[in-house]
């Protein structure tokens, strides 16, 4: 691309974000500091004073919420605080992965300061998504780097969702429930030949209406398949627990391929084809899709194997091809955009985060820090989608209004507690009942970032 392209493409992503700016901002002025965003609106129901250099997306909210604060007592906020790295399993955030150290979000920080929306990053505030989230839910679906996100937007949202609830199944309906899961767990191996435990399916409830869903899918056959015998989850969803003001944000890609042994390139291709004709044959009733690509992966391979390091390489330097990453990008680029799929691309912003993993995992970042970049990635792409809040009217109602084959949408937002959201029920997977519940030899599981 010449300079003429670079600098049109810049001028134009700063007159979009500086339009998009008065929306964003709920941070008032911290005393004694530098001058900061304009205060949240009135309709916010937490206000937040930041320091000097406080992001709030990249870890702030713990500590700058002054008004409006979830308590920062119990488990579910401890479990945020980005400075509080030695945690207990139980409080910890990120279970089984761990949070940056300060250098690490230090780095991408840096990195974004080189976009031209740096300052709108700047000033984005958990009271704008909330805004755009509430009488809607965010359907985070996709491997264990979403669930990330998930984690991710759990502690951004930390003061717009009931603690005091926890985390809720999808529905009420057990049986349901189990459809769900049925319908997101796979029995399809990974490039390394390994099997996946599904996650349950679970939400924490926003306040004022709205939801934030994790459902944990790891193969791209799971999402689509046309097969009305066994419809895909997204069909699933639609005809059960989901409503037409919903937001749909996936990711399939990486038990698709490793950097040791490349892609399998027939099933990621039909994956994305079946995900681009449902996506075409329901938009009118289910227009809000975002299709993410997959993040770079750093690992360093020998022999066509993982090879662990003690610290990963930057890009290129592991002993594989960089085509790999990039050909997943390119081929949903490419598939997608035929039938109309808005595609998130970080692809490229992740090329260069070597730094910001979680330790002696090249695989997966840690958080604050590419969980949260995406995020904010996200939102900006849902506005440019034109997604906007829904009316007070719209957001009381939705709750209420029938869709699909749901005879009361609103009795889906009643909150069941779950538990433990690692270990399905029993009789719900075969493959976790055969490892854990039926088995006479009682092996340690493999951490997921062993089984790509």
């Amino acid at each position: 691309m010449d300079n003429k392209k670079l600098f049109k493409s810049a001028l134009t992503a700063f007159i979009f974000f500086a339009a998009l700016n008065v929306a964003i901002s709920g941070v008032a002025p911290a005393a004694g500091g530098a001058a900061a965003p304009a205060a949240a609106p009135a309709a916010c129901s937490a206000q937040y004073v930041a320091s000097a250099g406080t992001n709030l997306l990249f870890g702030g909210v713990h500590d700058a919420c002054v008004k409006g604060c979830q308590p920062r007592a119990d488990r579910w906020s401890q479990s945020c605080d980005a400075s509080k790295r030695a945690q207990t399993p139980e409080m910890a955030a990120y279970p089984g992965h761990d949070a940056c150290l300060p250098q690490q979000t230090a780095a991408v920080l840096a990195a974004m300061q080189q976009h031209p929306d740096y300052a709108v990053l700047q000033q984005f505030s958990p009271c704008a998504l909330h805004r755009l989230l509430q009488g809607r839910t965010l359907w985070v679906v996709g491997d264990s780097l979403m669930r990330n996100t998930y984690f991710a937007l759990r502690c951004f949202m930390l003061d717009f969702w009931n603690h005091s609830l926890g985390e809720c199944a999808v529905s009420p309906n057990r049986a349901l429930q189990k459809a769900l899961y049925t319908a997101a767990d796979t029995n399809i191996t990974s490039s390394m030949g390994s099997r996946v435990i599904t996650d349950v399916p679970h939400c924490v409830h926003l306040l004022a209406g709205g939801r934030i869903c994790w459902v944990h899918s790891v193969r791209g056959e799971e999402f689509a398949d046309a097969n009305p015998q066994a419809p895909g989850l997204l069909q699933v969803l639609q005809k059960t627990v989901a409503s037409p003001q919903d937001v749909f944000f996936l990711n399939f890609g990486r038990w698709h391929f490793t950097n040791c042994r490349g892609l399998q390139q027939e099933p990621y291709s039909r994956a994305l084809q079946q995900l681009g004709q449902l996506y075409q044959a329901t938009k009118s009733s289910f227009p809000h899709l975002l299709f993410k690509v997959p993040a770079h992966d750093h690992t360093a391979c020998k022999d066509g194997q993982r090879l662990e390091l003690d610290r990963c390489l930057p890009a290129g330097r592991g002993n594989y091809s960089l085509t790999v990453g990039r050909s997943l990008t390119n081929e949903a680029t490419s598939i997608l955009s035929k039938y109309g799929v808005p595609v998130l691309d970080t692809y490229n912003l992740t090329v260069g985060m070597h730094m910001a993993h979680i330790a002696r995992d090249c695989l997966h970042y840690c958080s604050p820090g590419v969980p949260e970049a995406e995020i904010f990635a996200m939102y900006k792409a849902l506005r440019r989608q034109g997604l906007t809040p829904l009316s007070s009217s719209s957001s009381s109602s939705s709750a209420s209004a029938a869709t699909g084959g749901s005879a009361d949408a609103a009795a889906n937002h009643v909150c069941v507690p779950v538990s433990d959201t690692t270990k399905p029920p029993a009789g719900w997977s075969a493959y976790y009942d055969s490892l854990v519940r039926n088995s006479t030899s009682k092996q340690p599981m493999a951490l997921e970032a062993d089984l790509y």
